[in-house]
């Protein structure tokens, strides 16, 4: 088993009904019954959950990405599923050893599609193969885009990855690719690296997609890109494409590490097929709160409205079809979490605990800042009236007039 390090799940579940569906920390891709065995069924194929009980899981079936498909996670696999239809699309997590050196299983696949009633494997996909730096982290998307249907994966080379979501005999089939990073970027250990990877959910909005790059959170801040991206091309549709000097006719092959070394005698050219609408990095770049930082968030949008926190703490409002910054805020705390729109407010989180409420508004307005006591991680969540936030230690349910129940 796979547990780092005694973590619990750091996947959202999908509810539909009497079926939920998580990964684990442990790499494996699970059904279970809501109604647990409550209902005086223990449901399969699974039949031979130990114990059984009323609080115990009725487990539906699981498929252990780590035995059944020869992946490695790094760390662990945090991807929530998405669901289309009977298919349930999958980041695996497949990623380096702990020396951080080697892909030990650079052959096993990335990205999965699996039949949500039985948990069989409908179609794999390994890209990026030997290229993934560090782990894979995201959770897919799903648009329809000109009348096709697409899942949108990031890779853990710091790509984003669109597939057919039927794929074709088994295998994944590729529309586009996107290169979120600098090619000059370089990817390090320690916190150093200029090359970040994608944590975050893609966002489908207005028949465009919106991401930003990321880091784990254990190697620091560093300088990040938002990118605003058109979905309808095919092929590598990356702001700029890499050749070497001794030959000009012939794209190079991406490296892991760099993808232009102009030692080497590298160089890029604009590429005529790219898929960027806009790149955002900060109004101001050379001023820490008007700079776009790494981000383990995803973006919301209402409007035309976008907003985003970097994991330095930094809040960004801008106009989504321009990418051109309204306002920032700086938490003066670092973020891991996305923004929350719900009532025309913004809901966002950091780690001083603290619950930042904002005006859904071109122009700046902060309606309330709330102590939580201890570090906010996740993000807030509204259902009907209610908001739910989970802090370091406790989940609160916020309702106007609410009374507080008795302990």
């Amino acid at each position: 088993m796979h547990d780092w390090p005694d973590l619990g799940v750091c996947a959202a579940p999908l509810v539909d009904g009497e079926r939920l569906w998580y990964v684990s920390n442990r790499g494996e891709v699970v059904c279970l019954d809501t109604e647990g065995f409550r209902d005086g069924e223990n449901d399969g194929p699974v039949v031979d959950e130990d114990p059984v009980g009323e609080r115990e899981a009725d487990v539906i079936w699981r498929l252990n990405m780590m035995r059944e498909l020869g992946v490695s996670q790094h760390n662990m696999c945090s991807c929530s599923v998405t669901a289309v239809g009977d298919y349930l699309f999958v980041i695996t997590g497949n990623g380096v050893d702990e020396g951080h050196k080697n892909l030990p299983a650079e052959s096993a696949p990335s990205f999965i599609c699996v039949d949500k009633n039985d948990g069989s494997v409908i179609w794999t996909d390994n890209s990026p193969g030997s290229n993934v730096l560090h782990g894979q982290w995201s959770s897919p998307a799903y648009g329809v885009f000109d009348g096709v249907e697409q899942v949108i994966f990031g890779g853990g080379d710091g790509y984003l990855y669109s597939f057919a979501p039927k794929g074709e005999n088994g295998k994944g089939k590729v529309y586009w690719k996107f290169d979120c990073n600098p090619k000059e970027s370089i990817y390090v250990l320690g916190g150093r690296a200029t090359r970040n990877h994608l944590i975050a959910t893609p966002v489908v909005y207005d028949g465009k997609i919106y991401v930003a790059v990321g880091e784990d959170p254990e190697h620091g801040e560093g300088k990040g890109h938002l990118w605003c991206i058109d979905p309808t091309k095919r092929g590598d549709v990356s702001p700029t494409i890499v050749y070497n000097a001794a030959d000009m006719n012939t794209p190079i092959p991406h490296r892991r590490l760099q993808a232009m070394i102009v030692e080497e005698g590298d160089l890029q050219r604009d590429n005529p097929n790219s898929a960027a609408l806009w790149h955002y990095v900060g109004e101001n770049p050379d001023k820490f709160e008007s700079t776009m930082h790494r981000t383990c968030g995803t973006v919301a949008i209402k409007n035309d409205l976008l907003f985003i926190i970097d994991f330095s703490g930094v809040v960004h409002c801008l106009d989504s079809q321009s990418g051109k910054a309204h306002w920032t805020y700086d938490m003066k705390s670092a973020c891991w979490s996305s923004p929350l729109i719900a009532d025309d407010k913004v809901y966002m989180g950091n780690e001083y605990g603290d619950i930042v409420v904002f005006a859904m508004s071109a122009e700046q307005e902060l309606l309330a800042t709330n102590s939580l006591d201890s570090a906010v991680y996740s993000t807030p969540i509204a259902s009907g009236q209610t908001l739910y936030i989970a802090n370091k230690n406790r989940v609160f349910a916020i309702r106007e007039g609410a009374q507080a129940a008795e302990e």
